[in-house]
């Protein structure tokens, strides 16, 4: 085991913010494997995950039509705001987000990260969905590498104090003092901010050499 079962954090529903924990202990051993900052993440569909790809940019033809409408709906209008007239036509370009999964404060209890072999990628896991999924290429994700959660887009927040964070306490914790990475230690609280900007914290609940076990909640 890497790390010894504790007594501590009892999480609860991720909207209810009385609950009580007692802080982690800091000084839980962890793998000794080094962590290697420019490690690969295996998607779902055996690529790597290597950037961020959150927009979809194209082109659009703009007609007469759309130009007359603009004036009475606000979608077409901002569309209409953008179009540029080059090459003997006018066109369009506008910058669509991908789609966001709907947001849900559920607990998930006993949600299991799986850790690579050595010198094998990580899994990585999109939290942005309820329970987590295995992470598709280009997306943001967070995954285990050696004795550390790892996120690749660096919105990560050791949580020490004393209850549960509320939403508004994980967003402050991660614009406040945003780090990439945090000890895996039983009980450990972490706060994160998903690719879509939504809070919320994983907790650590026991650890081996091949999974890292943990509930884990949006907050709202």
């Amino acid at each position: 085991m890497k790390n010894g079962q504790a007594s501590g954090v009892q999480a609860g529903d991720g909207n209810v913010q009385h609950n009580t924990y007692q802080p982690p202990r800091h000084g839980s051993r962890h793998r000794s494997r080094d962590y290697a900052p420019s490690a690969t993440v295996t998607a779902g569909d055996h690529s790597t995950v290597t950037q961020k790809n959150t927009h979809l940019k194209f082109s659009i033809p703009v007609i007469g039509p759309l130009v007359s409408m603009a004036s009475t709906h606000p979608v077409i209008a901002g569309v209409t705001a953008v179009a540029v007239l080059g090459g003997g036509g006018l066109a369009a370009t506008t910058v669509l987000p991908d789609a966001k999964p709907s947001v849900s404060t559920e607990l998930v209890r006993g949600f299991r990260l799986k850790d690579a072999a050595p010198g094998t990628a990580p899994t990585g896991y999109d939290f942005a969905h309820t329970p987590p999924v295995v992470a598709g290429s280009g997306t943001d994700a967070i995954y285990v590498s050696g004795g550390y959660l790892v996120a690749t887009n660096g919105k990560l927040a050791a949580w020490s104090d004393t209850k549960l964070p509320s939403a508004s306490d994980c967003r402050s914790a991660v614009a406040r003092q945003p780090v990439r990475q945090t000890v895996i230690s039983s009980r450990f609280l972490t706060c994160y901010v998903d690719r879509n900007g939504n809070p919320g914290y994983i907790l650590v609940t026991a650890s081996d050499d091949q999974y890292t076990t943990v509930d884990t909640a949006h907050l709202r």
